[in-house]
């Protein structure tokens, strides 16, 4: 235990800082403060979308229908005894995923979409992947107000931190301040000028700092061009870059159906150049009631790199951060999703093959999602890689390898020789957590250890201050 209380900040309430303030929870001693900007709540990579659409047989009805969709993260795998043992103190929000899945007949296992259909078992969030991140942490608050814990946690929503200063500079040991805003001007897909209008860059939390901070977006190291920097140092900064090396892009597209298609398929990886994967919301467990057939549509790497190069992230001319628009999103990558899916089912050269559906029922609900950082790209994949472009100065990739199961696929030691799944900076007390840090293969999995172990780590440190 340290021998006083110490504060850890984390910035981002994703599956990686959900995993962190669950680990840290676990001690005593300690406040433990959440930073997290999207506008749905926590959740990150792994969240879900609710909607509503007109019920044509009460039109009358203000509510509507249910719909719901996981757009980022579709399931996870748990292919690591360390991953299985967290799993099994998270049992009130996670289930396994069973179902009628399948693949192209052209597609090879190696490029399946996270191993599925051929390497089960899968998991899945009950009712939505942004439901782990949720009820672990309301589940720490929970444990911690009702035990004799002398830990705190609490969570920051729609709160953006923009800027990291150290204070207490004369000391052996420099605290962070953080300094950003929260609202409007925190959301991802704001514009910019409303951004910029409503953006106080405020002081957020520890009035005193805190002695350290794990980072969980790997955005967070970007310029302060982009929506989800943090000003985090230069030095740093760049080690987190070099660490990535490029990123893997990805669109999703959420479709709702007015009747049961008759797609006789739950969840599907395909061989195409612009679907890579498909699932219905409604084979998920707590999922199972809802009012419209619901499908989530994920795109290939390639094809998102074609667009992300098309529509960049970045102004060429003015440098400024270019948010997804709902405009560009329902009517380039959506209808591009959604029509490649219908020719992938109702045509004869189509994963049913002679079994094609005639046609699919009326779309009564369409929306889309940009994920510049989805995943990381392999481990083995180096600079000159001949599927890798950058893009407004940003490195993707899109060579596809196994992505299951989930196993070390880097050494990535420290000075004692221990691989470690982040990055960290003694010094400073700053901590890079994530997938995309990882020495395991890409995935929501490496995602948990790399949370896990970072926090671990940070605590052991902590104590010897």
């Amino acid at each position: 235990m340290p021998s006083s209380k110490k504060s850890v900040a984390i910035i981002g309430g994703g599956i990686t800082g959900a995993t962190a303030a669950w680990k840290l929870s676990h001690y005593d001693n300690l406040t433990i403060h959440v930073f997290d900007q999207g506008r749905r709540g926590v959740g990150g990579r792994t969240s879900s979308r609710t909607s509503s659409v007109i019920n044509n047989d009460a039109p009358d009805n203000d509510e509507g229908l249910s719909v719901r969709f996981d757009h980022g993260c579709q399931f996870f795998r748990a292919d690591t005894p360390q991953c299985r043992d967290i799993l099994s103190r998270w049992k009130d929000c996670v289930r396994e995923w069973k179902g009628e899945f399948t693949r192209s007949k052209s597609l090879s296992e190696e490029k399946e979409f996270f191993g599925l259909p051929s390497k089960p078992p899968f998991y899945v969030g009950v009712d939505g992947m942004q439901s782990i991140a949720q009820s672990v942490l309301e589940n720490v608050q929970k444990h911690i107000s009702e035990s004799s814990s002398s830990s705190s946690l609490r969570v920051f929503t729609g709160t953006r931190v923009a800027n990291l200063e150290q204070c207490d500079l004369s000391s052996t040991r420099p605290r962070w301040k953080l300094h950003g805003t929260s609202g409007t001007a925190a959301f991802h897909d704001t514009p910019e000028q409303i951004a910029r209008q409503n953006n106080r860059n405020a002081f957020l939390g520890e009035e005193n700092g805190y002695d350290a901070i794990i980072l969980t977006d790997v955005s967070s190291s970007f310029g302060q061009w982009h929506r989800a920097s943090a000003g985090v140092p230069e030095e740093f900064a760049k080690r987190v870059r070099q660490r990535v090396g490029a990123r893997v892009p990805l669109f999703s597209a959420m479709i709702a159906f007015d009747t049961n298609s008759n797609i006789p398929f739950d969840a599907s990886s395909f061989d195409h150049p612009i679907v890579w994967f498909a699932a219905k919301s409604n084979s998920k467990p707590g999922m199972e009631e809802l009012q419209k057939e619901c499908w989530t549509i994920v795109s290939t790497p390639e094809y998102a790199m074609d667009k992300i190069e098309e529509t960049p992230m970045q102004d060429p001319k003015t440098g400024e951060f270019i948010p997804q628009s709902n405009d560009y999103l329902t009517t380039v990558p959506g209808p591009d999703l959604y029509k490649a899916f219908e020719s992938i089912v109702c045509q004869k050269d189509g994963i049913l093959g002679e079994n094609a559906l005639d046609k699919l029922p009326e779309v009564v609900y369409m929306d889309a999602q940009r994920w510049g950082s989805a995943l990381p790209c392999h481990r083995h994949l180096k600079s000159d890689s001949g599927t890798r472009r950058v893009i407004s100065g940003v490195p993707y990739d899109a060579g596809r390898f196994a992505l299951a199961p989930t196993k070390n696929d880097r050494q990535q030691n420290n000075d004692e020789g221990r691989s470690l799944s982040f990055l960290m900076d003694e010094s400073l007390m700053l901590f890079q957590a994530g997938d995309m840090m990882s020495c395991y293969t890409p995935g929501l999995e490496g995602a948990v250890l790399s949370g896990s172990d970072a926090a671990e780590c940070l605590y052991e440190m902590l104590t010897a201050l």
